[in-house]
């Protein structure tokens, strides 16, 4: 084990992938832990169709980053963007949501790091009336009232110089962490 690159003992770590099961990108479960299955990543399994990947690693989310992205792309034939984090940041990230009020529903925005104050105020200014946005570190909380899809934030698609992101709702969240510790 390389000093500074890995943790001390392997961790439980979760990928969530941008652009999996959209259109005509439906790798079967199979698959993507095939996909991914190596001496880096033990215990690899997916969660629900929405492009979860759990896995068992001595390396850093921000490693094992550009180690799955590769694997992926080779393996599908296309880019798949991957956002890594430990299940302890996810239980430390839910520990810091609020309920939600009356009718509304918590997303959390993934970045591959902090995107700072410029895009998280690029992002505010696509924000409907009913969207409220909590930046944490390399998350944004998005909370919104009514459905996902009433809200200019929906598409989030990346515009050029914008970071890339994909979302999860924090009861997806909640049931990973659940499932996994």
């Amino acid at each position: 084990m390389t000093p500074g690159r890995c943790h001390n003992a392997p961790v439980r770590l979760v990928a969530f992938l941008r652009g999996i099961n959209v259109g005509n990108r439906r790798p079967k479960k199979d698959e993507l832990i095939a996909a991914v299955a190596g001496p880096e990543f033990a215990d690899v399994s997916t969660y629900q169709a929405s492009g979860n990947l759990l896995f068992t690693s001595e390396l850093e989310p921000a490693e094992a980053e550009p180690v799955l992205e590769q694997r992926l792309e080779a393996s599908l034939g296309y880019e798949v963007t991957c956002f890594v984090r430990s299940v302890d940041e996810l239980r430390t990230l839910l520990a810091g949501i609020p309920e939600p009020g009356p009718g509304a529903k918590h997303e959390i925005i993934f970045y591959k790091s902090d995107p700072g104050d410029e895009a998280r105020a690029a992002l505010a200014a696509t924000a409907g009336p009913n969207d409220t946005l909590s930046p944490m570190g390399r998350q944004t909380l998005w909370t919104h009232v009514g459905g996902m899809s009433e809200s200019p934030l929906a598409a989030l698609t990346p515009r050029p110089g914008a970071p890339v992101t994909t979302v999860r709702t924090a009861a997806t969240i909640d049931r990973i962490v659940d499932k996994f510790t």
